[in-house]
């Protein structure tokens, strides 16, 4: 089956999701997978009306492709994972109303940990050999593994200036996975690190493309080119697209913070 792989999305679902529907609809993509932290943007935790507008449409994107015959598997990344909880980080959007609204709004995606693609674990972060998959991180989360997630919300490692010994598949940076992957997983698919471009040539292939970050004018600059990846029988295929461009940038929302 066809499959689209798309990183992180930030608030920005809106503007990269109709990227990834040129390609669903030229390579006549079958299944789409979202690699999670679909919440919270650098400059944007008061702005009330981005969460509303940019999950909203997630939701209903979600809900087109499924109409249409798609799969489409959701991932939970460590920015989502505190709204799951009902614990706001000190990156949640600040309304605590909005707040408890959006935790509706994630857990009616059917969030999971994990997705095995025939030899590929496929995660927000990415297994490291510290945390082994099992049965449920494969399934929809539920109330019942609310203590479990805390250990994945606050398993925090070093590169990404925690007190534990690695981070979890949820926090864990891509240095770590490269460096010291599962022994039982080494071909992984991860996002949460941002990676300028798509690299297949190893087995930990980093999708994290559209990310930003705020200049010294307080301007949001790319880190990544956009790059999305198609999967299909053991063959992936990185495709680029405009994400780069004047245009993108002027569709940005100006940051509040």
């Amino acid at each position: 089956m066809k499959t689209l792989l798309i990183g992180d999305l930030h608030l920005k679902a809106q503007l990269i999701l109709p990227l990834a529907d040129k390609i669903i609809k030229k390579h006549s993509v079958k299944r789409i997978i979202l690699l999670g932290d679909y919440v919270d943007l650098h400059g944007q935790n008061q702005n009330i009306q981005l969460y509303a507008k940019d999950l909203t449409y997630l939701f209903s994107w979600k809900k087109k492709h499924e109409q249409n015959g798609l799969e489409v598997i959701n991932l939970v990344g460590n920015h989502d994972i505190y709204y799951l909880l009902g614990q706001p980080a000190p990156f949640s959007v600040k309304n605590l109303e909005l707040f408890f609204a959006v935790q509706n709004l994630l857990e009616s995606l059917n969030l999971q940990i994990a997705y095995q693609l025939d030899d590929y674990l496929i995660s927000h972060a990415g297994y490291n050999f510290l945390f082994d998959p099992v049965p449920w991180h494969f399934e929809p989360i539920t109330e019942a593994h609310e203590k479990k997630l805390e250990i994945f919300a606050y398993a925090v490692g070093p590169m990404r200036g925690g007190g534990d010994l690695a981070g979890s598949p949820l926090w864990a940076d891509f240095r770590e996975i490269e460096l010291a992957a599962n022994e039982n997983y080494p071909k992984q698919i991860v996002g949460h690190t941002p990676q300028k471009s798509i690299d297949i040539s190893k087995n930990v292939i980093g999708i994290d493309t559209f990310s930003l970050y705020l200049d010294k004018r307080n301007e949001y600059q790319f880190i990544g080119n956009g790059d999305l990846l198609v999967y299909e029988k053991g063959n992936f295929e990185v495709i680029s697209t405009s994400w780069t461009s004047a245009e993108t940038l002027k569709q940005l929302p100006k940051p509040l913070t």
